[in-house]
């Protein structure tokens, strides 16, 4: 009984009912009016033809009695009114004399006479001596005058009737009417309902292309040709829908593809990982999650410009898309393709969504990294990239897309640690390690605000007598509950996290202030502070390094920053741009590490650096490896051309300051001289250094 109740109620609900219902209320109230009116008219037209039939039977009464009346023939008059009023239907019937006597009577019920009480319009009309009629609630009053034929008013005939025939025809009139609306409505609703019906039908199109429409299904066309109001709207329809299938195709595509790469971005791809790792629970199949960081991107994006950098990101997405297809059709595995999205940035994914077990997960994420070492061809250059991949293999290292890129993230990270081009697969171990490094960052972020690191130095001697001719400013981090740590505990996480910026800084402030105070005592050694690469690239560097030098009242030529190789040849056009105007100030520059990056002895010659710093793996080497040796050599007379110093780090034994010494090399740090060391303890070793020194020459 419900559909059906549903189904009325649809049906009730429409317009074609609703229309067909007024318009059958139009036609019954049109016939209601009309058979009212001819009821109207018919009732009083009856209603006359009675009260004169009435009024001709009363006179003619009159004309009969004027003569019993005159002689007060009582007898005879009362015999006439008796016969009389059962003829005519009459519900009372009297006549009175001029004296207001009443010589007849009679009723049509059983009324005793003798009581009469003469009716009004009676008395007036014996007064008056004319013809008197009322008619309420259906009763006619009629009292006629009796005149003799000599014109003399002997009485009046007095007569109740009530018009039965009225009220039946009225009765009647009602039944024939009825049937004639009930007729007309049956005739005519089944008609307006089909005139309206086809009229409304260009409305049910309209509303079925909307209920279409609400559904997503927006490439149609409404075809109503009515050439009215009818036809407009559905061209308007059209138009419409058109616009928002466009607008929802242009929405789609920006919510789910990739306008680089025309990859699936990172919300359609988390969709169809959820549902592949859905089902692969149902089935008790597995799949993978692979996720993709290109090593050296950044360098060639910054060389070749954001719109090749973009180019470079497209044939990248290309690339992978050909490898997972090949892949796909090699297995056999065309239903359910593998997905490549590109998340953003330099970051893809790959979705596996069926694999028989991990061997298959690392073989494609081998032939990804293979694929992209391969040379990119961009504006008739050759460009080498790699990728570092992480792997997490579904159900087992999650079941929700969340999870897997978050744990195939962490395995990429490892993979890019470990020196990247290669793929990882995710261990549970990282995931602590990675809650670890979390620990790590929020507890170094409190060591920055709450004043914990501090600075040691490390004494730079003299090659030739040993004596203290500067030191290297070494942050270390005073922990609350682990002491000490040196900076390879933290340095790195303050690279991710991004704190490395405001961590040199602070270094470098400090490093001023403890010089100054060292020439507040006599002791004019230079201080060495590292300048990491965030640090150097922010806007404004040389307007905090002089900040730094002008807070602490600290001469421009004792300090020293220094930077590594890298740094220095990532840019070198930008490097000239920031260290030559801190330089024409009288701050020293020098390239840490050298000799471990990739330098161009073209761009060697115009950098504006004073030192060299020789990396301590070739000089812990230099003993022992005969190529470490030549480096050395080569460094120490290359700098020895360019009129630079050196610095040899990590010289931990004599037969390295030996050979460093009769090498050229001019200055020496390492463990052979001195550890790192506070402040205080580096003021007493400065001075009894010159001390010596004194009391040597």
């Amino acid at each position: 009984m419900a559909p059906i109740r549903k189904a009325v109620a649809r049906v009730m609900r429409s317009l074609v009912m609703k229309f067909t219902l007024l318009t059958g209320a139009l036609i019954f109230a049109t016939t209601l009016m009309l058979m009212t009116l001819e009821n109207v008219s018919a009732q009083r037209e009856t209603r006359n033809l009675l009260i004169e039939r009435s009024v001709a039977t009363l006179q003619a009464t009159a004309s009969r009695l004027a003569n019993p009346i005159s002689t007060n023939d009582a007898g005879y008059v009362d015999l006439y009114v008796e016969e009389l009023i059962a003829s005519i239907g009459a519900s009372q019937m009297y006549v009175l004399n001029n004296r207001r006597e009443v010589l007849g009577e009679a009723y049509d019920d059983d009324r005793e006479q003798g009581q009469l009480r003469a009716a009004d319009i009676a008395v007036m009309s014996l007064g008056a001596g004319d013809l008197r009629y009322d008619l309420h609630d259906g009763m006619l009053e009629v009292s006629a005058p009796v005149y003799t034929q000599s014109r003399r008013l002997v009485g009046v005939v007095y007569m109740q009737q009530p018009l039965v025939e009225l009220v039946a025809s009225r009765n009647a009139a009602f039944q024939r009417q009825t049937l004639i609306a009930l007729f007309a409505l049956g005739i005519f609703l089944p008609l307006a309902a089909l005139i309206v019906g086809r009229a409304l039908r260009p409305v049910q199109t309209l509303t079925d292309a909307a209920r279409l429409a609400s559904s997503k299904n927006l490439d149609m066309r409404i075809s109503v040709k009515t050439g009215d109001e009818l036809e407009v709207l559905a061209n308007a329809f059209n138009r419409m829908f058109a616009r928002l299938d466009g607008n929802l195709k242009r929405i789609h595509r920006l919510a789910y593809v990739d306008l680089v790469t025309e990859l699936p971005n990172r919300e359609r791809f988390r969709k169809e990982t959820e549902r592949v790792a859905r089902k692969s629970l149902e089935d008790g199949g597995s799949g993978a999650v692979l996720f993709l960081d290109l090593d050296r991107f950044k360098r060639v994006n910054d060389s070749l410009g954001i719109g090749e950098g973009d180019r470079l990101l497209e044939m990248v997405g290309r690339r992978l898309s050909e490898v997972t297809r090949g892949c796909d059709m090699a297995s056999g595995n065309t239903e359910d393709p593998s997905m490549v999205a590109r998340l953003g940035g330099d970051e893809f994914t790959v979705l596996l969504p069926t694999i028989e077990d991990s061997a298959d997960a690392a073989r494609i994420a081998n032939k990804l990294v293979d694929a992209i070492r391969l040379p990119f061809e961009i504006s008739g250059h050759q460009v080498f990239l790699g990728v570092s991949v992480g792997v997490a293999v579904f159900p087992q290292d999650g079941a929700d897309p969340e999870t897997l890129m978050r744990h195939a993230d962490l395995a990429m990270a490892h993979a890019k640690r470990a020196g990247g081009s290669a793929a990882q697969f995710f261990e549970p171990t990282m995931n602590q390690s990675a809650f670890e490094r979390l620990v790590l960052e929020n507890e170094l972020r409190d060591a920055v605000a709450q004043d914990q690191l501090v600075v040691f130095y490390q004494p730079k001697v003299l090659m030739t007598d040993g004596a203290c001719a500067g030191a290297e400013a070494l942050v270390r981090w005073q922990h609350p509950t682990a002491g000490l740590l040196s900076p390879g505990a933290f340095i790195e996480a303050a690279e991710e996290c991004g704190l490395i910026g405001e961590i040199g800084d602070w270094v470098l402030r400090a490093a001023c202030r403890e010089a100054a105070a060292w020439r507040d005592r006599g002791l004019e050694i230079p201080v060495a502070v590292n300048v990491s690469a965030m640090q150097f690239e922010r806007d404004g560097f040389s307007d905090s390094v002089l900040e730094a030098l002008a807070a602490a009242n600290l001469p421009p030529h004792l300090l020293e920053l220094e930077l590594t190789e890298s740094i220095a040849m990532e840019n070198p056009e930008r490097v000239i741009e920031q260290v030559q105007p801190l330089r024409d100030r009288g701050v020293n520059f020098a390239i840490d590490d050298f000799g471990t990056g990739h330098s161009s002895l073209a761009y060697l010659t115009r950098m504006p650096f004073d030192v060299f710093k020789i990396d301590q793996s070739f000089v812990r080497d230099m003993t022992t490896d005969h190529h470490a040796r030549i480096v050395v050599e080569t460094i120490l007379a290359m700098a020895k051309s360019l009129k630079l110093e050196t610095v040899a780090e990590g010289v931990e034994t004599p037969e390295q300051h030996q050979m460093l010494r009769a090498q050229g090399a001019t200055l020496a740090q390492g463990f052979l001289f001195a550890r790192p060391m506070p402040a205080g303890d580096f003021v007493a070793f400065a001075t009894e250094s010159h001390t010596d020194r004194a009391v040597g020459e």
